[in-house]
Protein backbone atom coordinates (compact mmCIF):
# COMPACT_ATOMS: atom_id res chain seq x y z
CA UNK A 1 0.00 0.00 0.00
CA UNK A 2 2.83 2.42 0.85
CA UNK A 3 4.49 1.65 -2.48
CA UNK A 4 1.21 2.47 -4.24
CA UNK A 5 1.03 5.92 -2.65
CA UNK A 6 4.71 6.58 -3.44
CA UNK A 7 3.98 5.86 -7.10
CA UNK A 8 0.92 8.14 -7.04
CA UNK A 9 2.96 10.90 -5.36
CA UNK A 10 5.66 10.53 -8.00
CA UNK A 11 3.11 10.85 -10.79
CA UNK A 12 1.23 13.76 -9.25
CA UNK A 13 4.18 15.88 -8.05
CA UNK A 14 5.07 17.37 -11.46
CA UNK A 15 1.49 18.58 -11.88
CA UNK A 16 1.50 20.08 -8.39
CA UNK A 17 4.68 21.96 -9.26
CA UNK A 18 3.17 23.15 -12.53
CA UNK A 19 0.22 24.53 -10.62
CA UNK A 20 2.51 27.12 -9.01
CA UNK A 21 1.37 30.10 -11.04
CA UNK A 22 4.30 32.49 -11.02
CA UNK A 23 8.05 32.22 -10.54
CA UNK A 24 7.90 35.38 -8.45
CA UNK A 25 11.65 35.74 -7.81
CA UNK A 26 12.67 35.70 -11.47
CA UNK A 27 9.89 38.06 -12.54
CA UNK A 28 10.73 40.47 -9.70
CA UNK A 29 14.38 40.40 -10.80
CA UNK A 30 13.38 41.26 -14.37
CA UNK A 31 11.17 44.10 -13.12
CA UNK A 32 14.00 45.38 -10.94
CA UNK A 33 16.23 45.50 -14.04
CA UNK A 34 13.55 47.42 -15.96
CA UNK A 35 13.22 49.86 -13.05
CA UNK A 36 16.97 50.37 -12.69
CA UNK A 37 17.32 48.38 -9.46
CA UNK A 38 20.14 46.32 -10.90
CA UNK A 39 21.95 45.45 -7.68
CA UNK A 40 18.75 44.12 -6.09
CA UNK A 41 18.13 42.01 -9.19
CA UNK A 42 21.68 40.62 -9.10
CA UNK A 43 21.35 39.65 -5.42
CA UNK A 44 18.06 37.85 -6.14
CA UNK A 45 19.54 36.02 -9.11
CA UNK A 46 22.62 34.95 -7.12
CA UNK A 47 20.31 33.21 -4.65
CA UNK A 48 18.45 31.46 -7.46
CA UNK A 49 21.67 30.36 -9.16
CA UNK A 50 22.96 28.80 -5.95
CA UNK A 51 19.87 26.62 -5.78
CA UNK A 52 19.46 25.94 -9.49
CA UNK A 53 22.03 27.29 -11.99
CA UNK A 54 19.78 27.71 -15.05
CA UNK A 55 20.82 29.37 -18.31
CA UNK A 56 17.93 31.85 -18.03
CA UNK A 57 19.17 33.02 -14.61
CA UNK A 58 22.70 33.64 -15.88
CA UNK A 59 21.30 35.45 -18.91
CA UNK A 60 19.07 37.70 -16.79
CA UNK A 61 22.01 38.45 -14.50
CA UNK A 62 24.11 39.27 -17.59
CA UNK A 63 21.43 41.74 -18.65
CA UNK A 64 21.59 43.42 -15.23
CA UNK A 65 25.36 43.90 -15.54
CA UNK A 66 24.91 45.11 -19.13
CA UNK A 67 22.44 47.76 -17.92
CA UNK A 68 24.97 48.73 -15.24
CA UNK A 69 27.59 49.24 -17.94
CA UNK A 70 29.78 46.38 -16.67
CA UNK A 71 30.14 44.85 -20.11
CA UNK A 72 33.00 42.42 -19.40
CA UNK A 73 31.10 40.92 -16.48
CA UNK A 74 28.01 40.67 -18.66
CA UNK A 75 29.97 38.80 -21.34
CA UNK A 76 31.35 36.36 -18.72
CA UNK A 77 27.82 35.54 -17.62
CA UNK A 78 26.73 35.12 -21.25
CA UNK A 79 29.41 32.46 -21.62
CA UNK A 80 28.08 30.63 -18.56
CA UNK A 81 24.56 30.72 -20.00
CA UNK A 82 25.83 29.38 -23.34
CA UNK A 83 27.49 26.41 -21.67
CA UNK A 84 24.06 25.34 -20.45
CA UNK A 85 22.17 26.33 -23.62
CA UNK A 86 24.41 26.93 -26.64
CA UNK A 87 23.96 30.37 -28.25
CA UNK A 88 21.13 31.40 -25.88
CA UNK A 89 23.00 34.65 -25.14
CA UNK A 90 24.05 35.42 -28.73
CA UNK A 91 21.39 38.14 -29.01
CA UNK A 92 22.60 39.90 -25.85
CA UNK A 93 26.24 39.48 -26.89
CA UNK A 94 25.38 41.24 -30.14
CA UNK A 95 23.84 44.15 -28.22
CA UNK A 96 26.92 44.39 -25.98
CA UNK A 97 29.28 44.31 -28.97
CA UNK A 98 27.31 47.03 -30.73
CA UNK A 99 27.36 49.26 -27.63
CA UNK A 100 31.11 48.66 -27.36
CA UNK A 101 31.50 49.54 -31.07
CA UNK A 102 33.53 46.33 -31.37
CA UNK A 103 32.88 45.40 -35.00
CA UNK A 104 34.83 42.14 -34.88
CA UNK A 105 32.90 40.93 -31.80
CA UNK A 106 29.62 42.10 -33.35
CA UNK A 107 30.26 40.07 -36.51
CA UNK A 108 31.11 37.02 -34.39
CA UNK A 109 27.89 37.44 -32.37
CA UNK A 110 25.89 37.96 -35.56
CA UNK A 111 27.33 34.81 -37.13
CA UNK A 112 26.50 32.77 -34.04
CA UNK A 113 23.01 34.19 -33.60
CA UNK A 114 21.90 34.03 -37.21
CA UNK A 115 22.89 30.38 -37.50
CA UNK A 116 21.22 29.41 -34.22
CA UNK A 117 17.68 28.60 -33.10
CA UNK A 118 17.65 32.02 -31.38
CA UNK A 119 17.99 33.84 -34.72
CA UNK A 120 16.79 37.45 -34.53
CA UNK A 121 14.11 38.32 -37.08
CA UNK A 122 15.32 40.58 -39.89
CA UNK A 123 12.60 43.10 -39.01
CA UNK A 124 13.82 43.34 -35.40
CA UNK A 125 17.46 43.51 -36.44
CA UNK A 126 16.94 46.46 -38.79
CA UNK A 127 14.27 48.34 -36.82
CA UNK A 128 14.91 47.95 -33.09
CA UNK A 129 16.74 50.66 -31.19
CA UNK A 130 19.06 48.20 -29.44
CA UNK A 131 20.58 47.26 -32.80
CA UNK A 132 20.79 50.81 -34.21
CA UNK A 133 24.61 50.73 -34.31
CA UNK A 134 24.37 48.10 -37.07
CA UNK A 135 23.95 50.97 -39.55
CA UNK A 136 26.75 53.21 -38.25
CA UNK A 137 29.08 50.19 -38.30
CA UNK A 138 27.81 49.30 -41.82
CA UNK A 139 26.83 45.82 -40.71
CA UNK A 140 23.50 46.05 -42.54
CA UNK A 141 25.38 45.36 -45.80
CA UNK A 142 27.09 42.37 -44.17
CA UNK A 143 23.75 40.97 -43.00
CA UNK A 144 21.93 41.43 -46.31
CA UNK A 145 24.77 40.42 -48.64
CA UNK A 146 25.30 37.05 -46.95
CA UNK A 147 22.83 34.18 -46.96
CA UNK A 148 21.64 34.63 -43.39
CA UNK A 149 18.11 35.41 -44.56
CA UNK A 150 16.29 33.74 -47.44
CA UNK A 151 14.45 35.64 -50.16
CA UNK A 152 11.18 34.72 -48.44
CA UNK A 153 12.41 36.14 -45.11
CA UNK A 154 13.31 39.37 -46.91
CA UNK A 155 9.80 39.49 -48.38
CA UNK A 156 8.38 38.91 -44.89
CA UNK A 157 10.46 41.90 -43.74
CA UNK A 158 8.86 44.01 -46.48
CA UNK A 159 5.41 42.90 -45.36
CA UNK A 160 6.11 43.89 -41.75
CA UNK A 161 7.22 47.34 -42.87
CA UNK A 162 4.04 47.72 -44.93
CA UNK A 163 1.91 46.70 -41.92
CA UNK A 164 3.70 49.34 -39.84
CA UNK A 165 2.66 51.93 -42.42
CA UNK A 166 -0.94 50.62 -42.57
CA UNK A 167 -0.54 49.57 -46.20
CA UNK A 168 -2.61 46.46 -45.69
CA UNK A 169 -3.61 45.80 -49.32
CA UNK A 170 0.02 45.80 -50.43
CA UNK A 171 0.98 43.58 -47.51
CA UNK A 172 -1.75 41.07 -48.38
CA UNK A 173 -0.67 41.08 -52.04
CA UNK A 174 2.92 40.09 -51.15
CA UNK A 175 1.67 37.49 -48.66
CA UNK A 176 -0.57 36.02 -51.36
CA UNK A 177 2.46 35.74 -53.68
CA UNK A 178 4.54 34.06 -50.96
CA UNK A 179 1.84 31.52 -50.13
CA UNK A 180 1.15 30.84 -53.80
CA UNK A 181 4.72 29.57 -54.12
CA UNK A 182 4.84 27.79 -50.75
CA UNK A 183 1.78 27.41 -48.54
CA UNK A 184 3.94 26.10 -45.68
CA UNK A 185 5.44 29.46 -44.58
CA UNK A 186 4.17 29.91 -41.03
CA UNK A 187 5.20 33.59 -40.77
CA UNK A 188 3.21 34.41 -43.91
CA UNK A 189 0.04 32.88 -42.45
CA UNK A 190 0.72 34.70 -39.15
CA UNK A 191 1.15 38.10 -40.81
CA UNK A 192 -1.93 37.52 -42.95
CA UNK A 193 -3.86 36.81 -39.74
CA UNK A 194 -2.42 39.98 -38.20
CA UNK A 195 -3.57 42.12 -41.15
CA UNK A 196 -7.03 40.53 -41.19
CA UNK A 197 -7.35 41.07 -37.44
CA UNK A 198 -6.44 44.75 -37.85
CA UNK A 199 -9.04 45.00 -40.61
CA UNK A 200 -11.65 43.47 -38.23
CA UNK A 201 -11.99 40.29 -40.33
CA UNK A 202 -11.88 38.17 -37.19
CA UNK A 203 -12.98 34.85 -38.70
CA UNK A 204 -10.47 35.23 -41.53
CA UNK A 205 -7.78 36.02 -38.95
CA UNK A 206 -8.68 32.84 -37.05
CA UNK A 207 -8.41 30.70 -40.18
CA UNK A 208 -4.97 32.13 -41.00
CA UNK A 209 -3.54 31.95 -37.49
CA UNK A 210 -4.74 28.35 -37.20
CA UNK A 211 -2.72 27.57 -40.33
CA UNK A 212 0.38 29.22 -38.83
CA UNK A 213 0.05 27.26 -35.58
CA UNK A 214 -0.52 24.01 -37.45
CA UNK A 215 2.84 24.55 -39.15
CA UNK A 216 4.69 25.83 -36.05
CA UNK A 217 2.87 25.10 -32.79
CA UNK A 218 5.42 26.50 -30.33
CA UNK A 219 5.69 30.10 -31.51
CA UNK A 220 4.48 32.37 -28.72
CA UNK A 221 3.75 35.29 -31.10
CA UNK A 222 1.31 33.10 -33.03
CA UNK A 223 -0.38 31.92 -29.85
CA UNK A 224 -0.62 35.48 -28.50
CA UNK A 225 -2.41 36.59 -31.66
CA UNK A 226 -4.79 33.64 -31.50
CA UNK A 227 -5.54 34.50 -27.87
CA UNK A 228 -6.58 37.97 -29.03
CA UNK A 229 -8.67 36.50 -31.86
CA UNK A 230 -10.40 34.07 -29.48
CA UNK A 231 -11.07 36.96 -27.10
CA UNK A 232 -12.81 38.90 -29.87
CA UNK A 233 -14.88 35.82 -30.73
CA UNK A 234 -15.67 35.33 -27.02
CA UNK A 235 -14.09 31.87 -27.14
CA UNK A 236 -12.62 32.41 -23.70
CA UNK A 237 -11.90 28.74 -23.10
CA UNK A 238 -9.79 28.56 -26.27
CA UNK A 239 -8.00 31.77 -25.27
CA UNK A 240 -7.26 30.35 -21.79
CA UNK A 241 -5.84 27.16 -23.31
CA UNK A 242 -3.54 29.25 -25.51
CA UNK A 243 -2.36 31.56 -22.71
CA UNK A 244 -1.42 28.48 -20.66
CA UNK A 245 0.70 27.29 -23.61
CA UNK A 246 2.30 30.73 -23.85
CA UNK A 247 3.18 30.66 -20.14
CA UNK A 248 4.89 27.29 -20.60
CA UNK A 249 6.94 28.84 -23.42
CA UNK A 250 7.56 32.16 -21.64
CA UNK A 251 7.29 31.52 -17.89
CA UNK A 252 8.97 34.78 -16.86
CA UNK A 253 6.77 37.28 -18.74
CA UNK A 254 4.41 38.88 -16.24
CA UNK A 255 2.03 40.22 -18.89
CA UNK A 256 1.07 36.63 -19.75
CA UNK A 257 -0.19 36.07 -16.20
CA UNK A 258 -2.20 39.31 -16.33
CA UNK A 259 -3.91 38.09 -19.51
CA UNK A 260 -4.50 34.71 -17.87
CA UNK A 261 -6.15 36.36 -14.85
CA UNK A 262 -8.58 38.21 -17.08
CA UNK A 263 -9.38 35.01 -19.00
CA UNK A 264 -9.97 33.09 -15.76
CA UNK A 265 -12.59 35.69 -14.86
CA UNK A 266 -14.18 35.37 -18.29
CA UNK A 267 -14.28 31.58 -17.85
CA UNK A 268 -15.91 32.12 -14.42
CA UNK A 269 -13.01 30.48 -12.58
CA UNK A 270 -13.30 33.09 -9.88
CA UNK A 271 -11.23 31.49 -7.08
CA UNK A 272 -8.29 30.77 -9.36
CA UNK A 273 -8.52 34.24 -10.90
CA UNK A 274 -8.61 35.91 -7.49
CA UNK A 275 -5.56 34.00 -6.24
CA UNK A 276 -3.57 34.82 -9.36
CA UNK A 277 -4.61 38.49 -9.20
CA UNK A 278 -3.35 38.66 -5.61
CA UNK A 279 -0.03 37.07 -6.56
CA UNK A 280 0.45 39.65 -9.29
CA UNK A 281 -0.54 42.50 -6.96
CA UNK A 282 2.27 41.45 -4.60
CA UNK A 283 4.72 41.88 -7.48
CA UNK A 284 3.21 45.07 -8.95
CA UNK A 285 1.33 46.82 -6.13
CA UNK A 286 0.69 50.03 -8.12
CA UNK A 287 -0.14 48.66 -11.54
CA UNK A 288 -3.58 49.97 -12.59
CA UNK A 289 -4.50 46.85 -14.59
CA UNK A 290 -3.70 44.61 -11.63
CA UNK A 291 -5.65 46.85 -9.27
CA UNK A 292 -8.56 46.65 -11.73
CA UNK A 293 -8.40 42.85 -11.83
CA UNK A 294 -8.40 42.72 -8.03
CA UNK A 295 -11.37 45.07 -8.05
CA UNK A 296 -13.11 42.75 -10.49
CA UNK A 297 -12.32 39.75 -8.29
CA UNK A 298 -13.81 41.46 -5.24
CA UNK A 299 -16.85 42.63 -7.20
CA UNK A 300 -17.62 39.13 -8.45
CA UNK A 301 -17.22 37.85 -4.89
CA UNK A 302 -19.60 40.57 -3.65
CA UNK A 303 -16.94 42.45 -1.68
CA UNK A 304 -18.20 45.75 -3.05
CA UNK A 305 -16.34 48.20 -0.79
CA UNK A 306 -13.03 46.48 -1.46
CA UNK A 307 -13.83 46.35 -5.17
CA UNK A 308 -14.55 50.08 -5.18
CA UNK A 309 -11.29 50.78 -3.36
CA UNK A 310 -9.24 48.92 -5.99
CA UNK A 311 -10.97 50.41 -9.02
CA UNK A 312 -10.66 53.92 -7.56
CA UNK A 313 -6.92 53.33 -7.16
CA UNK A 314 -6.78 52.21 -10.80
CA UNK A 315 -8.53 55.36 -11.98
CA UNK A 316 -6.17 57.57 -9.97
CA UNK A 317 -3.33 56.18 -12.10
CA UNK A 318 -5.00 55.76 -15.51
CA UNK A 319 -8.37 56.30 -17.18
CA UNK A 320 -9.56 53.24 -19.10
CA UNK A 321 -13.04 52.38 -20.30
CA UNK A 322 -12.95 49.00 -18.49
CA UNK A 323 -12.28 50.75 -15.19
CA UNK A 324 -15.26 53.05 -15.67
CA UNK A 325 -17.50 50.12 -16.57
CA UNK A 326 -16.47 48.14 -13.50
CA UNK A 327 -17.04 51.11 -11.20
CA UNK A 328 -20.39 51.70 -12.90
CA UNK A 329 -21.30 48.06 -12.24
CA UNK A 330 -20.31 48.41 -8.57
CA UNK A 331 -22.39 51.57 -8.17
CA UNK A 332 -25.33 50.02 -10.02
CA UNK A 333 -25.23 46.84 -7.90
CA UNK A 334 -25.12 48.93 -4.71
CA UNK A 335 -28.01 51.07 -6.03
CA UNK A 336 -25.92 54.23 -6.33
CA UNK A 337 -27.42 54.78 -9.75
CA UNK A 338 -26.47 58.41 -10.35
CA UNK A 339 -22.76 57.59 -10.02
CA UNK A 340 -23.26 54.48 -12.17
CA UNK A 341 -24.76 56.63 -14.96
CA UNK A 342 -21.76 58.98 -14.79
CA UNK A 343 -19.28 56.12 -15.12
CA UNK A 344 -21.17 54.43 -17.96
CA UNK A 345 -21.23 57.82 -19.71
CA UNK A 346 -17.44 58.10 -19.26
CA UNK A 347 -17.09 54.65 -20.84
CA UNK A 348 -19.28 55.69 -23.78
CA UNK A 349 -17.22 58.84 -24.31
CA UNK A 350 -14.32 56.49 -25.07
CA UNK A 351 -16.29 53.79 -26.93
CA UNK A 352 -19.58 55.29 -28.14
CA UNK A 353 -21.06 52.20 -29.83
CA UNK A 354 -21.03 49.67 -27.00
CA UNK A 355 -24.44 47.99 -26.81
CA UNK A 356 -23.97 46.35 -23.40
CA UNK A 357 -22.94 49.56 -21.65
CA UNK A 358 -25.85 51.49 -23.19
CA UNK A 359 -28.18 48.75 -21.88
CA UNK A 360 -26.68 49.01 -18.38
CA UNK A 361 -26.81 52.80 -18.43
CA UNK A 362 -30.46 52.64 -19.46
CA UNK A 363 -31.25 50.30 -16.58
CA UNK A 364 -29.56 52.64 -14.10
CA UNK A 365 -31.59 55.57 -15.45
CA UNK A 366 -34.79 53.50 -15.23
CA UNK A 367 -34.03 52.66 -11.59
CA UNK A 368 -33.70 56.39 -10.92
CA UNK A 369 -37.18 56.94 -12.39
CA UNK A 370 -35.98 58.39 -15.71
CA UNK A 371 -38.04 56.20 -18.04
CA UNK A 372 -37.63 58.46 -21.07
CA UNK A 373 -33.85 58.57 -20.71
CA UNK A 374 -33.73 54.82 -20.12
CA UNK A 375 -35.74 54.07 -23.27
CA UNK A 376 -33.48 56.40 -25.27
CA UNK A 377 -30.40 54.46 -24.09
CA UNK A 378 -32.06 51.13 -24.75
CA UNK A 379 -32.92 52.18 -28.31
CA UNK A 380 -29.22 52.89 -28.90
CA UNK A 381 -28.28 49.59 -27.26
CA UNK A 382 -30.76 47.77 -29.49
CA UNK A 383 -29.32 49.50 -32.56
CA UNK A 384 -25.83 48.26 -31.63
CA UNK A 385 -26.98 44.68 -31.00
CA UNK A 386 -28.07 44.27 -27.35
CA UNK A 387 -30.64 41.51 -26.75
CA UNK A 388 -31.19 42.74 -23.17
CA UNK A 389 -32.22 46.13 -24.53
CA UNK A 390 -34.90 44.53 -26.71
CA UNK A 391 -36.40 42.87 -23.63
CA UNK A 392 -36.30 46.13 -21.64
CA UNK A 393 -37.99 48.07 -24.47
CA UNK A 394 -40.76 45.50 -24.80
CA UNK A 395 -41.34 45.51 -21.05
CA UNK A 396 -40.96 49.18 -20.14
CA UNK A 397 -41.14 51.39 -23.24
CA UNK A 398 -44.15 50.30 -25.28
Amino acid sequence: MNKFWIIILFLVTPFVLLSQNINTNVIKAKLDIQNGNHSIAIDSLDKLIKVNPKAEYYLTKAEAYYRLGELNKAMELCSKADKLKPYVSSDLQLEISLVSLDKKAAIKALDENLKSRYKVRLYDLLNSQEYAAIFSMELDHYILSNNFYSQTEKQIYQVERLIDNHKFDQALFILHEILLVNDHIADAHYLKAKVLFLEKNIQGALNSINMAITIKSTNSDYLILRTRVYNELKNFNGALTDINKIIRLEPYVLKNYIVKTDLLFKNEKLDEAGKLANEILNILPNDPDILYLNGKSNYLNRNYLQALKYVNQSLEIKSKKEYFELRGDIYSTTKTYQYAIQDYSMFLDIEPYNADVYAKKGLARFNLGDQQGACSDWEKAKRYGSYDAIKYIERYCE
